[in-house]
């Protein structure tokens, strides 16, 4: 009978969980719906509801773990909620507990950052097969980044490291949630296209972006600026030139900092490859030092959506004994 892990993806909209085996074959999924804003109670019901129903499927003997990503910082060694952008009032939750209280009370639980778990998941079965050195950036609403150094991934101190969404990039630019300006999250996220466009298309009224937006520039989303895009639309082609030159300032930084062999690049706004990379890559090779410029290879995502779940699963299927 083959081992089974439960893997989570905890997202500020929806809980997703899989039944994972030990070749990453994906063998029965639930989601729900996360109901983060009706608080702490809601999610937990949603999130135990999910995981239950993957529990009644497979023998209990089968299962060998529980592995759980979630946006933010967490406290890896007791497998608590530090802060949490998506999901309010769980700061400091011990999810782990909890989880072990309702029915998990013997199994291997482990909890880490979603973009950590991504970038093990692509390590595992996606594009960093093979790969000990690798940084894979998430690039959606927000920018988030997991490192894998030899083969393992890098936490630091507070098990905040990867939060290379907040490298700054521009000392002028756009605010960011976190307080500063200029960070990379702010200039090369799904949210800074959208923001572009919108200031955009104040002086260009003959553009493609507002007969798809029907002339309500609130409407406008990262997609639809990629389909201009793609039409042909010079304003739209202007605006993913400059958000892959200050990903690839980003990405050189991390570069000449850790040598990377590979970096990866995931999330919703890596479907916009081939408007935005050639720009990426032109401005990583003419920052980075010469050396790790040359060696390292810059590449879109294999896994999808599915990356971070099956990261959740290669970790529990790992776990020290």
């Amino acid at each position: 009978m083959e081992p089974i892990v439960l893997a989570i993806d905890l997202g500020g909209t929806n809980i997703r969980v899989a039944a994972i085996n030990e070749q990453g074959m994906i063998k029965k999924r639930v989601q729900r719906l996360t109901l983060a804003h009706e608080g702490e109670t809601s999610v937990v019901r949603s999130l135990l509801s999910a995981l239950e129903e993957l529990y009644q499927a497979f023998p209990e003997n089968q299962i060998k773990g529980v592995g759980v990503g979630i946006a933010g910082a967490i406290d890896i060694e007791k497998g608590i909620i530090t802060q949490s952008p998506n999901l309010v009032g769980f700061d400091g939750y011990p999810l782990r507990d909890k989880l072990r209280v309702s029915f998990f009370k013997h199994l291997i639980i482990m909890i880490d950052n979603d973009a950590n778990l991504a970038a093990m998941g692509e390590k595992w079965k996606g594009a960093g097969v093979g790969i000990s050195d690798l940084i894979c950036l998430t690039l959606g609403t927000g920018i988030g980044g997991g490192i894998i150094a030899r083969g393992e991934l890098v936490h630091g101190a507070d098990g905040m490291a990867g939060e290379v969404g907040h490298i700054n990039v521009d000392p002028q630019g756009p605010q960011c949630n976190c307080g500063n300006r200029g960070c990379l999250e702010a200039l090369a996220s799904a949210t800074a296209i959208r923001r572009a466009a919108i200031e955009a298309l104040h002086h260009h009224s003959k553009s493609e972006l507002h007969h798809r937006c029907c002339h309500n520039l609130e409407t406008i989303t990262a997609e639809m600026v990629y389909q201009s895009a793609r039409a042909g639309d010079q304003v739209a082609r202007k605006i993913f030139q400059g958000m892959g030159r200050y990903l690839g300032i980003g990405i050189a930084s991390l570069i000449n900092i850790l040598n990377p062999e590979m970096v990866i690049l995931g999330g919703g706004v890596s479907k916009s490859w081939d408007m935005f990379s050639p720009f990426t890559k032109e401005e990583v090779y003419k920052r980075a030092l010469k050396i790790p410029g040359a060696r390292v290879k810059i590449v879109p995502a294999v896994c999808g959506d599915d990356a971070g779940l099956l990261g959740a699963a290669y970790l529990v299927f790992h776990a020290p004994r």
